[in-house]
């Protein structure tokens, strides 16, 4: 009771007229008077004089609903305890029908429901209503149990149930807390049982406040994330959430030049050409005089037929992107040829669902050999502390944050398969798919089977067992080649058509790895590109794999091996620095990696038993992800070159957000047509 002179005396008679059920041996009444400032103390102890049993306890300060509760349960004698508030908002004569529900089925904890039947009640706030079905559904989705009215007063429980659950919450949120660790206890017999609602304004004395609303919200949120790993959830969400509102403020779906740009121009042909101009021979581009506006990049292939360059595993992930944004053109009147900005839209918003799932994949990795908080710093710098930003916002199309959700995936599902015994049809054929997903967008990620093969193998002869292990499930990797391949299907009956080969290299003969001269020291450290210059996050990556041994981590072998083999692949192509672009772009899509090492590294340092080693870590690791941050404002602004980088061009910019005005003297673009043959590369 707080200040309800105007009812507490009709709430008590109604309480002393109620006829409880037989099996009820007692009833003890205490009125918890929560500091009133009115008359309602002096008429409460006036009306229990009628009311045997009953008495008046009064709190010294106001503290609140949950507080009230505390004090009054502390001072019940019997066993079982029910809360009544003092406003009459509910109806003391539901009160048998909660004790029947409790007493017939033996239950711990039984709440009222007033949305359980489906009732509306008069002047009850469709705010309200929303807001209580919303905290409602994410409580049971949390705790297992059916809950369709969270915030309902009337609670009747166990009174050695409700001491040991160590509430502290003071204010209107108590029914919150009860309800989400009692519920949390999985021998904790519920029920709901539906009460009538007569709800007050508030001009009528409703004390509950938008501010208390707020308050209910985030405990829902606080407890549906207990021992959930929540800051990391959190920090997936707001990266997500900062990622999309930096999307729609950009609008850079509607410039004519953008999304469909570079290598995209090629991934994409497929999707328009299919769906659209229903010609993948391209032979439509010859001439066209419809009425759409298109860019396609095709190659001649054999027999002087057309040959679209890249292969087509981002067209396959773009699909239903695609045919949302072609069903908005047509609906929005937009030129719908398969380059207007619905289709431009879709495309962006592709980015940030595989940004998203890759992000989502490779938490779930971290967690297991990593904090809440390190997973959450490593997610939050592997986002905006690297190019992994400009190539999921800006370009978005590019092959690399689909590798990277893509790998990401794989890595998961691989220690499933290892850890959890998942050797089954259907996980072996999602490998399969993945892989073939992963190989079909870049070729030369295949190598990432690698962590397949070597996930867990750390002591001697261990690589022994695995041998054994693969060939007992010589089935199971059969179904998962055999998912993999059915991926390339449709991309070798395309080339089959264009070139009369099954398998075709349409990159052409002036494109090609210099395996014998790989440009290793270049790729790593040089001014125009180096991955250790504008992607500084690397060296703690890379450090970091020898984290990975010292804690024994089952990373550490398939790391060691991938990474290296990695930078020789990738450093390997003629164009080494891979044109224009932020950075050494082909890196992002093993990513996931790279995390997992930061994270042992992390992880080692802060949990390190001398102070200046883990704060040394920390620092490092906050000044190097920092420092990519920076580096993504400097490339948006234009005081990094996306190909032409000299030492003398990266220092005039050390420091500025924008270039100076002597900024393009200093530049020094790349020969391409000498890479190609091998030279100056």
């Amino acid at each position: 009771m707080y200040n309800e002179s105007g009812v507490i005396t009709t709430t008590l008679e109604r309480l002393r007229a109620t006829v409880m059920p037989d099996f009820v041996t007692g009833v003890e009444v205490i009125v918890a008077d929560d500091c009133s400032t009115d008359d309602s103390v002096a008429m409460a102890e006036d009306a229990i004089t009628r009311f045997p049993g009953a008495r008046v306890l009064r709190l010294l300060f106001n503290a609140g609903k949950g507080a009230a509760i505390a004090a009054g349960v502390r001072e019940a004698k019997g066993e079982v305890i029910l809360v009544q508030d003092a406003d009459l908002e509910l109806d003391p004569s539901d009160i048998p029908a909660l004790l029947h529900r409790m007493y017939s089925q033996n239950l711990d904890l039984v709440s009222g429901s007033r949305f359980i039947r489906g009732t509306k009640h008069p002047g009850h706030s469709i705010a309200a209503v929303t807001l209580n079905r919303i905290l409602s559904a994410i409580a049971a989705k949390a705790t297992g149990r059916r809950i369709t009215d969270l915030t309902c007063g009337y609670k009747l429980f166990r009174k050695d149930l409700f001491e040991k659950l160590n509430l502290r919450e003071q204010r209107f949120g108590f029914e919150t807390e009860l309800m989400f660790k009692a519920l949390r206890i999985r021998t904790t017999s519920f029920a709901e049982e539906p009460v009538s609602y007569s709800p007050r304004k508030k001009g009528e004395g409703k004390k509950i406040s938008i501010h208390d609303g707020i308050g209910i919200s985030a405990n829902v949120l606080k407890f549906s994330l207990t021992g959930k790993k929540w800051i990391s959830a959190m920090a997936l969400t707001l990266i997500v959430a900062f990622m999309t509102f930096t999307m729609l403020s950009e609008k850079h779906w509607r410039d004519e030049q953008r999304i469909i740009e570079n290598d995209a121009i090629s991934y994409y042909a497929y999707l328009p050409a299919t769906f659209i101009y229903h010609d993948l021979s391209l032979s439509f581009t010859d001439n066209y005089q419809g009425p759409h506006k298109f860019i396609v990049w095709p190659e001649k292939g054999p027999g002087d037929n057309y040959v679209i360059k890249t292969s087509m595993g981002l067209s396959l992930l773009w699909t239903p992107f695609f045919l949302a944004g072609h069903v908005t053109a047509l609906i929005s009147g937009a030129d719908a040829g398969g380059y207007s900005p619905p289709y431009k839209f879709f495309l962006l918003v592709s980015a940030l669902f595989f940004l998203t799932t890759g992000l989502v994949y490779l938490r779930r990795i971290l967690l297991q050999n990593a904090s809440d908080i390190i997973t959450a710093m490593v997610l939050t710098a592997f986002v905006i502390g690297t190019n992994l930003y400009w190539y999921t916002l800006y370009q978005g199309t590019m092959s690399h944050v689909y590798s990277f959700a893509l790998i990401s995936a794989f890595i998961w599902y691989s220690i499933k398969w290892h850890n959890n015994g998942e050797r089954k049809d259907w996980p072996a054929a999602r490998l399969g798919l993945i892989f073939g997903l992963i190989t079909l967008i870049r070729p030369t990620n295949f190598i990432i089977v690698l962590f397949f093969l070597l996930y867990g193998i750390a002591p001697a002869g261990s690589l022994r067992r695995r041998g054994r292990e693969m060939v007992a499930d010589y089935r199971l990797l059969a179904v998962m080649a055999l998912a993999a391949f059915m991926v390339w299907i449709p991309q070798m009956i395309y080339w089959k058509e264009m070139t009369g080969q099954w398998l075709f290299f349409s990159y052409g003969s002036n494109e090609q790895f210099f395996f014998g001269d790989p440009a290793i020291l270049k790729g790593l450290f040089s001014w125009r590109k180096g991955l250790f210059i504008y992607t500084p996050l690397m060296i703690f990556a890379v450090a970091g794999i020898i984290a990975l041994w010292i804690r024994r981590s089952p990373h550490a072998l398939p790391v060691t091996i991938f990474v290296p083999l990695n930078m020789y692949i990738i450093f390997s192509w003629w164009c080494w620095w891979y044109g224009g672009g932020f950075g050494q772009r082909a890196f992002i899509d093993s990513y996931a990696l790279m995390a997992v090492a930061c994270a042992a590294l992390l992880s080692a340092g802060m949990t390190a038993p001398v102070k200046w080693v883990s704060r040394s870590v920390l620092v490092a690791f906050l000044l190097l992800a920092a420092s990519g941050v920076f580096y993504n404002f400097q490339y948006y602004h234009g005081a990094i070159h996306w190909d032409s980088m000299t030492r003398e061009a990266y220092f005039d910019s050390f420091g500025r957000i924008r270039p100076s005005a002597r900024f393009n003297q200093l530049l020094e673009a790349p020969d391409y047509e000498k890479a190609r043959e091998g030279f100056d590369r």
